[in-house]
């Protein structure tokens, strides 16, 4: 089908689509000035995008994320909510209210879950786009009805939010509460311990005694170095008769130069007189006393530096002894040290778990005691002094649109049903011959300003024949 054919099948059905057009139309209007007056409350909400918690002062999480405001959407429309609105409002209360309750549900259930859902129903939420705006639309007969309805809807809004909040925050207070009790405890165990502990040892905060034994270690220590040194030296020294202090001693020196002498003088007298001369035996006796008294006071020297080298050996083991039994002292002071500091940190530990839990305790007591939130009424519901529907100007617009449509939907329909021929190109279509000419209507002084590009008429018209 083509333009021409369109135009032609329209012109010849034109009653049917004007017929339809004007009964789509009229239809409309008495729809439209029929239908009861629906007026419509609307409020506008805001919500802060970057709210300081007044409780703690920090800054509560990004609130401008698309869920976050959906779900803003969906607690103002919950079931919840809008029981929150009719007990506010008292409607399960009203005798009429009552009565449609019982006409529709013929007394079964529960009325207030019954004013919910109806309220719902006719309860718009639309939030803004890429902004902090909740727009809340009601709908209702009655203007008054409508605006109360919206503004109640508002404030069970921010009553919903608030009661969230503080009633998860005293959940979290009575978590807080049982952990203190126990975090309480666990506190003055680790106290009574350290206490204990630092009672038994005698260690005090200003004790110096670790100090004072670790100097006297270090004191023992380089008298055990000392000991050592002086020990090994008397050793090296106590050598028996050769040991070289007894053979550098200035009196063994002068007896062994004198019992030289004597030997000499010994010696030669022997030569020139017999053992029985008395010169000969004074000379023997007197050498026998030299080397006699010789040999003693070298003993002498050597057992005394025998006896030096063991007292230094005897020295030296007492004050190892001493420095393993400081030793012992001073890792034992180190032990309990360590063990107190143990201890106290087990006291701070305890101490800071029960002062983070005391403070979020008290912030949680807060919490659940204020009723401050984030969102805030723009704009409430006015009565609204016009109806928000049925809109008649809307409707005839639709309507005009629809009965156009639906008047040349039905041209084309009974232009299917009812098919006739309207050119020469529907024969040539039809017949698939080519037209040698056409019949058309003779011109008359009446027709000359018709239009000259209409020229298909029914066949069996009288009409005369027309070369093409």
């Amino acid at each position: 089908m083509n333009l021409q054919q369109f135009l032609l099948i329209l012109r010849a059905r034109l009653w049917l689509a004007l017929m339809v057009f004007g009964l789509v139309v009229v239809g409309a209007v008495v729809v439209s000035l029929l239908l009861p007056k629906q007026y419509t409350g609307e409020v506008v909400l805001t919500v802060d995008a970057k709210p300081v918690d007044p409780i703690n002062g920090l800054a509560a999480p990004n609130v401008m994320a698309p869920d976050y405001m959906a779900t803003q959407a969906q607690i103002i429309t919950s079931h919840n909510t809008a029981l929150n609105v009719v007990d506010a409002l008292g409607l399960d209360k009203l005798p009429e209210t009552r009565e449609a309750f019982v006409a529709d549900t013929e007394g079964h259930g529960n009325i207030r879950d019954w004013l919910a859902r109806s309220l719902l129903r006719s309860l718009e939420v639309e939030p803004a786009r890429d902004s902090r705006i909740i727009s809340l639309r009601f709908t209702a007969a009655d203007p008054q009805f409508a605006s109360a309805i919206a503004n109640a809807f508002a404030q069970a809004y921010v009553k919903t939010v608030s009661d969230i909040r503080t009633n998860a925050a005293q959940q979290n207070s009575v978590f807080f509460e049982a952990q203190l009790k126990t975090l309480q405890k666990n506190l003055e165990t680790a106290q009574r311990r350290y206490s204990d502990y630092q009672r038994e040892q005698g260690i005090v905060a200003s004790d110096e005694r670790l100090d004072t034994e670790t100097q006297r270690l270090n004191d023992l220590s380089s008298q055990v170095v000392m000991a050592q040194s002086q020990a090994y030296d008397a050793r090296s020294r106590a050598r028996g008769d050769n040991a070289p202090d007894v053979l550098n001693n200035p009196l063994i020196q002068q007896l062994k130069s004198q019992l030289a002498a004597q030997q000499a003088k010994f010696d030669e007298l022997a030569q020139k007189v017999g053992p029985n001369h008395p010169h000969y035996v004074a000379a023997k006796a007197e050498l026998d006393a030299t080397r006699n008294e010789l040999n003693e006071l070298t003993r002498q020297y050597a057992t005394g530096l025998s006896s030096a080298a063991s007292s230094s050996a005897a020295r030296q083991a007492s004050l190892a002894s001493a420095l393993a039994q400081q030793k012992e002292r001073v890792l034992k002071l180190k032990g309990d040290r360590t063990e107190l500091e143990v201890l106290q940190r087990q006291v701070e530990n305890a101490q800071r778990a029960y002062d983070t839990t005391l403070d979020r305790y008290s912030q949680s007591m807060l919490e659940s005691r204020a009723a401050a939130t984030n969102i805030s009424v723009l704009q409430a519901a006015p009565i609204p002094l016009k109806p928000s529907s049925p809109r008649l100007l809307l409707n005839l617009a639709l309507a005009i649109f629809t009965g156009g449509l639906l008047g040349i939907g039905c041209a084309l329909v009974a232009e299917l049903l009812d098919r006739r021929v309207r050119s020469a190109r529907d024969i040539e279509h039809a017949l698939d011959l080519p037209v040698l000419a056409e019949l058309s209507l003779a011109p008359t002084p009446q027709r000359k300003s018709s239009r000259r590009w209409f020229r298909g008429r029914r066949p069996d018209h009288p009409s005369a024949l027309q070369p093409a």
